[in-house]
């Protein structure tokens, strides 16, 4: 689990590396390399917590294409959507981080509680060998629970 929070940091940094001067090789316009410098204003927005900056090129690609015409070749839909792709995968990366930080302790209290069951199991069987005429009651369970648990 750990190991995919590595692979999108480093996915998220070397990503606009590699696609966007495929992207500007490919359309044969080199201007399409800003997008390098907007991916980056775009994980640096979501680094420092200023999403709401985000609004600007958004209402500046909202004026352009309201005056004219959308269409997904104008220079300014590809920087504005490599500012947001690059916001999205350092956030993707961040969040992947928290949720394994937060959930490997976890496992590791869940590991541990079902070995207790498993030690609470073996102690009962053990209990029944030992004693086959006795009858397991529930008081019998409470101290092999709180020997188990509780030592």
């Amino acid at each position: 689990m750990k190991k995919l929070s590595k692979i999108l940091t480093f996915f998220y940094i070397i990503f606009p590396l590699v696609f966007v001067p495929y992207v500007a090789a490919k359309s044969a316009n080199w201007f399409y390399l800003l997008g390098i410098l907007c991916y980056y204003t775009g994980v640096f927005l979501v680094a420092i917590k200023q999403k709401i900056i985000f609004m600007i090129p958004l209402i500046f690609c909202f004026w352009f294409w309201y005056t004219y015409d959308f269409s997904i070749h104008d220079f300014s839909f590809f920087l504005l959507a490599c500012m947001g792709v690059g916001g999205f995968f350092y956030q993707l990366s961040i969040d992947t981080k928290k949720f394994t930080h937060r959930t490997i302790p976890e496992n590791k209290e869940a590991f541990d509680y079902d070995t207790k069951i498993e030690q609470m199991y073996a102690k009962l069987d053990q209990h029944k060998q030992l004693n086959p005429h006795i009858k397991i009651t529930p008081e019998i369970m409470d101290v092999i629970k709180n020997e188990i648990f509780f030592k």
